[in-house]
Formats: structure tokens, sequence, C-alpha cells
């Protein structure tokens, strides 16, 4: 879960750094994904596409419109 909430108003946006590669790992691919949110420093790595898109989730449901 985020350690913040991003409140936005109709019309507003919020942006995401995402990047996306695909690594070998012992001869098997696998895909690899880090994120950095709005308003923070650090990147978040993801190690499957699964994780990363849990994570997306949490963020669209942690967003609090301000109307």
């Amino acid at each position: 879960m985020p350690e913040h909430v991003i409140t936005l108003q109709p019309g507003e946006h919020a942006l995401y750094q995402l990047r996306i590669w695909l690594e070998d790992d012992g001869g098997r691919p696998r895909w690899r994904a880090s994120v950095k949110p709005p308003h923070e420093e650090q990147r978040r790595v993801f190690t499957s596409p699964d994780a990363l898109l849990r994570y997306l989730e949490s963020c669209l449901s942690a967003v609090e419109p301000s109307v």
C-alpha cells in the first residue's frame, strides 16, 4: 500500500514513471519493472508483472477525489 494518498481534482492527473525490461534468469526470460511514484524520490522495483499490477491497483484505490 502506498505511504501517501494522492488527492486529485477531476481532470487532473498523476505521473508515474514506469520502466519495463526483460532479463535473462538462467536461460529463462523474466520481466522486471520499476515505478517512480509522484512525490517520491525512490523507485520501486518489481520482479513480476503481477506484483507491478497489484501495486498500481493499490495506488488507484488510494486516490481520493477532492470533489
